[in-house]
């Protein structure tokens, strides 16, 4: 019965999580060129798509290993902060993006029932795995949301929903 309580909990994790990734890697995909960088006053959708790609790997690793940061990083697309430089292009967005996914992959992978309920302690406060990735869920999708919406005024491109089992 543990077992397959085990495999249901990382299942259904898995399967919502991966609907919400789908999304980001479309929103990432499906922007065009001129819409890619165009800031407006405001984070542009490269700046989203980092920040969201950045903290999903913050928080969905091995805590007890150093958080890599890309060659690209900067502590202001990180941030959100206006006018972030360098733009971080499509390419190197996409090849970051599936360096986090195969990282969340495997933290999945390695995960048990009772690594989902383990508390640990980063940014000051304590964690459950489950908590990490329910929250990294509601935060990229909330960027998603903000990159559909841009992409959707900026360019006319609507953009599907995505879940599982659909």
């Amino acid at each position: 019965m543990k077992e397959a309580a085990e495999t249901t909990m990382v299942a259904i994790l898995r399967r919502n999580l991966a609907p919400t990734l789908e999304m980001l890697s479309h929103a990432i995909e499906i922007c065009p060129e001129e819409v890619w960088d165009d800031a407006d006053g405001n984070a542009p959708v490269w700046q989203h798509a980092y920040h969201s790609l950045f903290w999903l790997n913050a928080w969905l690793r091995d805590w007890d290993e150093e958080l890599e940061r890309p060659p690209f990083h900067s502590s202001e697309a990180e941030g959100l902060a206006p006018g972030a430089l360098p733009v971080i292009t499509k390419e190197q967005m996409v090849g970051y993006q599936a360096k986090v996914y195969a990282e969340t992959e495997s933290l999945l992978d390695a995960t048990m029932l009772e690594r989902l309920t383990r508390e640990r302690e980063a940014f000051g406060v304590s964690w459950m795995l489950a908590d990490r990735i329910l929250g990294q869920m509601r935060h990229v999708q909330h960027h998603v949301g903000m990159m559909h919406a841009i992409i959707s005024r900026k360019a006319g491109v609507d953009v599907e929903w995505r879940g599982f089992n659909e």
